[in-house]
């Protein structure tokens, strides 16, 4: 090979190798500039968790592609496993708590859904039965006559929740029944009460503090009201409605505390209808008694049974009401109550005889006159002059 062909292969490879150099360069800045939007992505999706993106040298074409993410997602993976929302039928009454418990899950495994859509597929696969089921085919099928779902964020999809599955109007709802006193304690401990109030408060918008107090204290029991506005010291203000809220409820647990100290307590055995109980160990044994013998039926048809019925006695009343022959006073068979000689007789008298006597003898009491009348009678009959 002359030296002139020697000098043409060599420019040769000099030029192929600066072309490979061109190309490799070319793809480093590509990969690099991929890299770079893939780390942008990743940020705006979920800036807590994605890393940062590393400076890639020029020179290390083999290290920019051993930087790349070895997952899709470019999330971290969670360990937490939430428990599923519950099946829903589209009770209003338990539309926030689905709603609710479809946000804590999605927050706790952000990992799981890719996309807005996959979050409201999923919640929406939790609706199978009642309105909530018939909602969701409405939906599934609007979807398949447009080609995607009516709703464009998760947000959207709860706006359009809660117009469909939550309580028309609560909050004039609320204001109604704070209005009156349907929602007051009653029998109820002051924990159940302040459940149900704190979500009366929710619901109807009110913000005031001091109307808050007034409502809370409206609904207390009156023993427990009574105590708050007698309290000297330690009162909390208009507007602190939560001091309200635990010092009511410290209130019902030292009286509750009370009454089960004081029922515990009581002076003597006596049970609640006032009983006296005597203990088992110091009762006495009473004697058994003799079996009693029923006395033969009075008539002959005292069991009457379809073969034996009664006959009709006309008479029964009138015989069972006959007077006997015998004095009721003394007795006797002689004579009558009324010609009975014991008729006078203290011993013998019933009661309205003795009403009856006693009322003589207090009138004729009454009529007698009195010792200063008799002795005016007797100055008088003094002066009288006497014949002779």
């Amino acid at each position: 090979m002359s030296p002139s062909d020697m000098q043409d292969d060599d420019v040769v490879h000099v030029s192929r190798v600066l072309a490979i150099e061109a190309q490799l360069d070319e793809v480093s800045n590509q990969s690099r500039a991929t890299h770079e939007l893939l780390q942008d992505f990743l940020s705006k999706l979920n800036p807590e968790v994605a890393p940062a993106s590393p400076q890639v040298p020029s020179n290390s074409r083999k290290s920019s592609m051993a930087s790349l993410p070895t997952t899709s997602a470019g999330r971290k993976k969670s360990t937490l496993k939430p428990s599923f929302p519950p099946e829903y039928s589209g009770d209003r009454a338990s539309g926030k708590a689905f709603l609710t418990s479809c946000r804590t899950y999605i927050r706790l495994c952000p990992e799981s859904f890719e996309d807005e859509a996959t979050k409201i597929v999923w919640a929406m696969s939790y609706m199978k039965s009642g309105r909530a089921g018939r909602w969701a085919t409405r939906e599934f099928e609007l979807e398949t006559k447009i080609g995607s779902l009516r709703f464009t964020d998760w947000i959207d999809f709860e706006d359009e929740f809660r117009k469909d599955f939550l309580p028309l109007d609560s909050e004039a709802t609320a204001i109604n029944i704070l209005e009156t006193n349907s929602y007051f304690q009653g029998r109820r401990t002051v924990d159940d009460y302040l459940d149900q109030f704190r979500d009366l408060i929710e619901d109807s918008g009110y913000t005031d503090p001091k109307t808050i107090v007034v409502k809370f204290r409206r609904g207390l029991d009156r023993r427990i009201a009574s105590a708050l506005a007698s309290m000297a010291a330690g009162r909390p203000g208009d507007n602190k409605p939560e001091d309200w809220y635990r010092l009511a409820v410290r209130l019902d647990q030292n009286r509750a505390a009370e009454e089960a100290f004081q029922s515990s307590h009581r002076q003597g055995p006596i049970t609640g209808s006032g009983v006296l109980r005597i203990p088992q160990a110091t009762r006495l044994t009473m004697p058994s008694l003799p079996p009693t013998t029923r006395p033969p039926p009075r008539f002959a048809h005292a069991t009457p049974s379809p073969g034996n019925p009664v006959p009709m006695d006309i008479d029964a009343a009138r015989k069972a009401k006959a007077l006997s022959d015998a004095c009721r006073r003394c007795g006797s068979t002689d004579h009558w109550a009324k010609n009975c000689p014991l008729r006078f007789d203290v011993r013998y008298m019933d009661s309205d005889e003795l009403q009856t006597e006693l009322e003589g003898k207090l009138a004729a009491r009454d009529a007698v006159p009195t010792e200063p009348e008799l002795e005016s009678i007797d100055s008088e009959e003094d002066f009288v002059p006497r014949d002779e």
